[in-house]
């Protein structure tokens, strides 16, 4: 029994010393990353979605999850050095590397600023408000990089002091020249940008089925009007436009506002911007984490994004993994690359796109009854600019550029390309007629089939060491991302001794063109 004693005093002597240690560390983290991590995340994901226990025979292959992920974190397909790395690679953790080299890339930072930049400054993708979109990625590039949380790039938004000529290409004030600085411009911008509430129906009439009225929108676009220089501290009003009717700032919970001593339109909307922080819905996580999930998996959580308020769809199983991921990304401090890590880490997100898969594919339906799974990955149709980049990417051209924005031609031909190639969501994306006459017979892509305009083909065709496989296999790795099978192979060099009379850098540029034309890098599968 002394014996016994002995043993134990040692550890009883430690465990206080444990446990005050132990609080010391929660009790400092609590509003950050306590217990939260990417692999937190994932894990919550797959026992939510039932892919925890997903067969490996299910799951994309090496090839197809680089060249995924990478069109995901990156906006544009890997590189051959970035291919051939990976299929070489045996490590267990090659994906985790791959994920991590790319959330600490300056391409990442590039693709989500105008990801982020199409969700809160939609209009910016108008011809009308084109010269918006350099100034505000550039400052959204610069903050993202810094390691900003989310909530904090929400409140420099609508905390800015835009009156005071601020300079567009540090600060957000494209927010403010898009919406044209109308306080209801705003209200409505605001809401549906950070919150996922669509207020638009509510300016012009109470509607029987919204949950939100005419008094509500304007009592938020009251936050974005200007307080009355001569009395500091009384709240402004705005007027319905050709009424009388005129509406001082309310939040849409009703709840009661503590006004400061002095109000300016920066101590006004900051009001606002609290109560979005710390309102019992979680809105702004939830409405952060569900346009995340739509770039990942091509489909929201909860559709449409911008209408997350809605009283049917607040209960069932993808109600609850949204709430889940939610608290988990206030949790971890609004980290987005946190929460990004999770996602892709995830069984979910390697799920093949095979057809073959018992998953037929639909657009989701929050109201459905049943379990929510996801059981193979949806075909997504890819942006004009990660078209764009990609095709300059597998002509072995520079597309990670230090000069986003400069106002070059470059710049110009990238913005008009991606105009040309805007979709509206990528999960139902369908190249028009003028689309694809672009990609087959468009001076740029034409310029690309020769050796003149594509470095990867100069440096095939100038290597005296390659086989003519060798040489179809780069084409192959290049546009697609993967080697070329047996069956591809042999039907290319059918195909090339077919036309004798054509030279080789003629046939490997077609090849190239046939390539890049194809579906498989058309989409994101």
């Amino acid at each position: 029994m002394a014996d016994q004693n002995t043993r134990t005093q040692p550890m009883m002597r430690l465990l206080p010393v444990w446990l005050f240690l132990f609080l010391v560390v929660t009790t400092a983290t609590s509003s950050h990353a306590a217990d939260v991590s990417p692999l937190v995340i994932s894990r919550l994901i797959d026992q939510r979605l039932g892919s925890d226990t997903t067969n490996q025979s299910q799951f994309a292959d090496d090839a197809e999850f680089l060249r995924r992920v990478t069109l995901d974190l990156a906006g544009r397909i890997p590189t051959i050095v970035e291919v051939h790395d990976y299929l070489s690679n045996t490590s267990e953790s090659r994906r985790i590397e791959a994920i991590d080299r790319l959330l600490h890339s300056g391409v990442y930072y590039r693709n989500m600023a105008t990801f982020w930049r199409r969700a809160w400054v939609p209009q910016a993708d108008t011809p009308e408000f084109d010269t918006i979109t350099a100034d505000f990625e550039r400052w959204l590039v610069h903050r993202l990089q810094k390691g900003t949380r989310y909530d904090e790039l929400v409140v420099e938004i609508l905390t800015l002091d835009h009156d005071n000529n601020v300079q567009a290409s540090t600060t957000p004030v494209g927010f403010y020249d898009a919406n044209l600085s109308k306080p209801e411009n705003l209200a409505a911008s605001a809401t549906r940008a950070f919150l996922g509430i669509n207020l638009d129906c509510a300016q012009c009439h109470d509607h029987p089925f919204s949950r939100w009225t005419r008094e509500q929108f304007w009592q938020t676009a009251a936050f974005f009007a200007q307080p009355h220089t001569n009395e500091k501290s009384q709240p402004p009003k705005v007027r319905i436009p050709d009424t009388k009717k005129e509406y001082e700032p309310a939040l849409l919970t009703k709840t009661k506002i503590e006004w400061p001593q002095k109000l300016d339109s920066v101590s006004l909307r900051l009001i606002l911007v609290d109560w979005m922080r710390a309102n019992e819905e979680q809105l702004l996580a939830k409405n952060a984490v569900n346009r995340l999930w739509a770039h990942y998996f091509g489909e929201a959580i909860i559709e449409p994004v911008d209408d997350l308020s809605r009283d049917e769809v607040q209960t069932g199983e993808r109600a609850q993994l949204l709430n889940d991921l939610s608290a988990a990304f206030i949790a971890s401090g609004y980290d987005l690359d946190m929460m990004t890590e999770g996602i892709v880490s995830s069984n979910a997100y390697r799920l093949s796109s095979s057809p073959q898969s018992t998953n037929k594919g639909s657009k989701p339906d929050p109201d459905a009854p049943g379990p929510f799974r996801i059981t193979r990955a949806t075909v997504r149709g890819l942006t004009g600019e990660q078209l764009y980049d990609s095709l300059l990417t597998a002509a072995s051209l520079p597309s990670e550029r230090s000069d986003v924005g400069s106002g070059g031609s470059e710049r110009s031909q990238r913005s008009e390309f991606a105009s040309r190639f805007y979709i509206e969501n990528s999960f139902s994306a369908e190249r028009s007629i003028s689309q694809a006459l672009t990609l087959m017979n468009g001076s740029f892509v034409n310029e690309l089939t020769t050796k003149q305009g594509n470095l990867m083909l100069a440096s095939i065709l100038s290597s005296p060491f390659m086989s003519s496989d060798e040489q179809i296999d780069t084409v192959f790795i290049a546009a697609l991302g993967r080697h070329a099978r047996d069956a591809e192979l042999k039907v290319v060099k059918q195909s090339f001794d077919s036309y004798t009379n054509t030279t080789r850098e003629s046939h490997l540029g077609n090849l190239f063109w046939v390539l890049i034309n194809s579906s498989e890098f058309n989409t994101n599968h």
